[in-house]
């Protein structure tokens, strides 16, 4: 297997293989996603007490059930609209690892979720972490972006 066909190492690759520089923005999807939907279970726990963990087992539901709508609507709604990059839909290999990296978001997003609530009980820590950590992965996103374009024979 080459590289290009794991990794994008320009924009013809992007979509097509394993990973790409959007693949880093479904880690921020999965984070921001778990953030969101944790509101409606940290908000209500400062009146009604500890959150359960299948709470959080449902927030991560949610996220996925997002992830996979994301790619379902990427790769119809936005093709057909011609807001797809390049115009084409993805490969099978790129929905599987976008999907996953949301996953993983997620579940770093809940990892630290469960140790804040449980341990230190405190929201504020929570949110802090999943902004500061979606602001890193963003960072990552558009170094990575830049880079893929820097070595694209189109530039």
């Amino acid at each position: 297997m080459l590289l290009n066909e794991f990794i994008a190492t320009d924009i013809t690759e992007i979509g097509i293989s394993w990973f790409d520089f959007y693949s880093i923005g479904h880690i921020c999807l999965g984070i921001g996603l778990f953030l969101f939907f944790s509101l409606f279970y940290t908000i209500p726990k400062r009146k009604y007490g500890t959150i359960p963990i299948f709470s959080l087992l449902f927030v991560f539901i949610l996220t996925m059930i997002c992830s996979v709508v994301w790619e379902i609507v990427e790769n119809l709604v936005f093709l057909d609209l011609g807001w797809k990059f390049e115009d084409r839909a993805d490969s099978w290999q790129n929905i599987t690892t976008d999907i996953l990296l949301c996953a993983i978001g997620g579940l770093g997003t809940w990892l630290f979720a469960y140790i804040t609530f449980e341990k230190e009980k405190g929201a504020f820590a929570y949110y802090t972490f999943g902004l500061i950590g979606f602001g890193v992965w963003i960072s990552v996103f558009i170094v990575l972006r830049y880079l893929t374009f820097q070595n694209s024979p189109m530039i």
